[in-house]
């Protein structure tokens, strides 16, 4: 399970980028970009728009979210969600960065 301290969305000054991550063993990487989101924006995860009007939140679990096997997956997928670009990498991290 992810502890409280993976759970908190930093803010990196110098390159104006949001990160948290989430668990690639056991946690689905569409919630925790919900929760994110959330943070930075001050908002409950339900009152945002829906996730899945700017991405599949089952194609990214199903590419990115915890499997038996996570030999051969590596990348990431960006969208804008909610004024930001979101990245999500298959090594668990999520980037957020304002968009210009």
């Amino acid at each position: 399970m992810t502890s409280p301290e993976d759970r908190e969305v930093a803010y990196d000054a110098g390159t104006g980028t949001y990160r948290t991550s989430y668990d690639t063993a056991t946690e689905n990487p569409s919630i925790r970009v919900l929760e994110a989101v959330g943070a930075v924006r001050d908002a409950e995860p339900t009152a945002l728009e829906p996730l899945d009007e700017y991405v599949d939140p089952d194609a990214l679990d199903h590419v990115f979210g915890p499997t038996t096997d996570q030999s051969g997956v590596h990348g990431s997928l960006s969208f804008n969600y909610e004024g930001l670009l979101v990245v999500v990498h298959s090594d668990g991290e999520i980037e957020l960065r304002e968009q210009v």
